[in-house]
């Protein structure tokens, strides 16, 4: 496990990220994160950089077939349909 640090929650609603995490992330100030409740005690907090996400999805849709995408969603819409509408099916 990483490094443990113990913070409050000030007036405003904030959360200071300890200074020993902060420095072992190399988080610097204005950087984003996204904040999920996963259980009614514990919180995820997770670095978000957009434009590392989009580049990404760039790389990633450089490499996709449009034709196989095509005919896998038109299958999975027709499955769906299908199971939805059984009775105009059959």
């Amino acid at each position: 496990m990483g490094k443990v640090g113990l913070t409050k929650v000030d007036e405003k609603g904030r959360i200071v990220i300890p200074k020993e995490i902060r420095k072992k992330l190399k988080i610097k100030p204005g950087e984003e994160f996204v904040v999920t409740e996963l259980d009614g005690d514990t919180l995820i907090v997770k670095r978000f950089n957009v434009k590392k996400m989009l580049e990404e999805l760039i790389e990633k849709a450089k490499e996709t077939d449009l034709e196989k995408l095509q005919k896998e969603t038109t299958k999975e819409g027709n499955r769906i349909a299908r199971e939805k509408y059984r009775e105009v099916f059959d």
